[in-house]
């Protein structure tokens, strides 16, 4: 073992880190622990969602690393250009290496170059618009909004441009807008070939069941819709394949990191439509890169002159703008308006404070409930936050309700935590609930017990049953355990031997939450500061609550979670602006 993998592993690296260092160790040849020590550092920092690493901006580990490394970043870059695995954009090397200091893997640098070209060339204006029918069908479209109405111009825009992005949190009208926008098409033309997708089942199932009333439209899953498997995880469809596609429209668009979006971008015919809805606050993919947050960071909506003339009853003289080489002009939407949360809602006004980053209002506001909603999160108070919450799903188990009625009524309360293992985690509130249960006397040393919650964590297209689906274990009319959905108004029962990998789910993360709502939420933060707090998880976490809202977490470690935000390192807006 070289110096430099010895001093990963002493810092506590991934092992996939350290694989890396020692492979990039080999092609120097032992001879620049320097570069061996960087290659282990990108590889950890895209563990991270980064995706590449910013020389003069590098991670907290590299200060435990600051005697082997160059002390500033001109000579960090030097010695990295002199290595034959680091090469320059362009070069077919493991490593590249822009001349603004961002080191990539390869691969990621191609990705991005893709994701750039493919926004590039979708920066103007659909040609074969019917502006006159599109101006009838939104001076139809009757929604009382004083000033700009931003979904109407959210509509106008993706119906008139190859690329729209429109940005909004929870109760804006994202749903509404995917309905307008498909009516409006298909009064465009009834032989446009449109498409819809999402990033996961569970998002994609979320907004089929938004539409199915108005729309026949199917909704798939980014991969289901790329033909990507397992065995091939590129998928049927490229840029010598595209898809038979004229429009596409993605939902939770945050959720898509940057390889899925490049191959997306490549798949995408030169002339289609695509309609990119989401919220940009949110968390992004677990995976690296954060397109949606990368395209909004800066966007506030600017139009040309023309795209105003096009659209005079929209009301968008003010936001004008003379620059028409701007990122994203006339293609950019950032909703304003809360149909779900009125000026008085707590949940939405913690949710502006958090996205904010003022601490002091979000505790002022915590602190000025006449009910109590924030607490420690010590095992009483947990289990007291447990009981109040499950309370109807568990009345509801033991009095053997209908299955429909025992589903919805789990699905009223969630817990979120920000960790799955450990003190104040997923793990432990399971653990919690399991204990008390079993002290009702259910049956929870069982593997399966009538009344166990659980969830999907792995996609099964055979069964129909997706990632971050959630069921509840119950006995069918003839008195066997199996696993029972509730998908739109159907029930379904699945036999317990045919589940695909899934874990109790009394808690989940905040990441699995993304593209859920519950009636109440409880967040659970851990009392030890942890590198996965940030002010876009407490928001994603706050924002999954419809109505009430109660957090357990200790004071520093909450203002710490809304001070932090979670920048990732991307060179996508530098390419976009080139």
């Amino acid at each position: 073992m070289t110096e430099a993998i010895k001093l990963l592993h002493q810092q506590g690296v991934s092992g996939l880190a350290c694989q890396f260092a020692t492979f990039i160790d080999r092609k120097e040849a032992g001879k620049s622990t320097v570069v061996s020590l960087t290659a282990g550092l990108l590889t950890e920092a895209m563990s991270q969602g980064h995706v590449c690493l910013n020389l003069a901006n590098p991670p907290e580990i590299i200060h435990q690393l600051n005697a082997f490394l160059p002390n500033n970043a001109t000579d960090w870059q030097q010695q990295l250009r002199e290595a034959k695995s680091v090469g320059k954009p362009g070069d077919y090397t493991p490593l590249i290496l822009t001349e603004s200091g961002l080191l990539y893997l390869y691969r990621f640098w191609r990705d991005e170059q893709d994701v750039a070209h493919a926004i590039m060339q979708r920066r103007h204006a659909v040609d074969n618009v019917n502006l006159e029918q599109l101006q009838q069908d939104l001076a139809n479209w009757h929604n009382p909004i004083a000033g700009v109405d931003w979904q109407k111009v959210a509509v106008a825009m993706a119906l008139s441009r190859h690329l729209a992005v429109i940005s909004g949190g929870p109760g804006t009208g994202k749903t509404t807008i995917v309905l307008k926008i498909l009516q409006c098409l298909q009064n465009q033309s009834d032989s446009l070939r449109i498409g819809l997708a999402a990033p996961t089942g569970k998002a994609a199932a979320r907004l089929q069941q938004s539409i199915s009333q108005q729309q026949t439209a199917e909704v798939k899953t980014l991969h289901r819709l790329l033909g990507i498997t397992e065995h091939n995880d590129q998928g049927r469809y490229n840029a010598e394949r595209p898809l038979p596609l004229d429009v596409l429209i993605i939902d939770e668009a945050s959720m898509i990191d940057i390889s899925l979006m490049a191959k997306l971008m490549r798949a995408m015919p030169a002339k289609a439509r695509l309609i990119l809805l989401g919220d940009s606050q949110q968390l992004a993919s677990v995976e690296s890169g954060a397109v949606l947050a990368n395209l909004s960071e800066s966007q506030q909506g600017t139009f040309t002159a023309d795209f105003v003339a096009q659209f005079p009853a929209l009301g968008l003289e003010d936001n004008t703008h003379q620059n028409e080489t701007a990122l994203l002009i006339d293609s950019f939407v950032r909703l304003q308006h809360s149909y779900r949360f009125d000026k008085e809602s707590l949940v939405g006004q913690l949710a502006d404070h958090v996205n904010a980053a003022d601490a002091e209002t979000t505790l002022q506001l915590l602190n000025e409930q006449t009910e109590a909603i924030w607490f420690r999160t010590d095992e009483r108070s947990l289990l007291n936050v447990l009981t109040t919450g499950y309370n109807a799903f568990i009345n509801a188990v033991e009095n053997r309700l209908p299955p429909q009625d025992i589903i919805q009524a789990f699905d009223q309360f969630r817990v979120l935590a920000a960790l799955k293992q450990g003190p104040q985690s997923v793990m432990s509130v399971n653990r919690l609930m399991s204990r008390f249960l079993a002290q009702k006397g259910w049956r929870t040393n069982q593997t399966f017990y009538s009344g166990r919650p659980i969830m999907i964590t792995q996609n099964d297209y055979r069964q129909q049953l997706f990632n971050g689906d959630i069921g509840i274990i119950l006995r069918d009319a003839d008195g066997h355990l199996k696993a029972c959905f509730y998908f739109g108004e159907a029930l379904r029962w699945v036999s317990l031997n045919r589940l695909p990998a899934h874990e109790t789910v009394f808690a989940m993360t905040v990441h699995k939450s993304q593209g859920s709502e519950f009636d109440a939420v409880s967040i659970l933060l851990p009392d030890e500061i942890s590198p996965i707090l940030s002010r876009e998880l407490l928001y994603t976490a706050i924002t999954r609550a419809r109505k009430t809202l109660t957090i357990l977490a200790v004071e520093n470690v909450l203002k710490h979670t809304i001070h932090r935000r979670h920048q990732r390192e991307s060179g996508l807006n530098q390419q976009l602006e080139k």
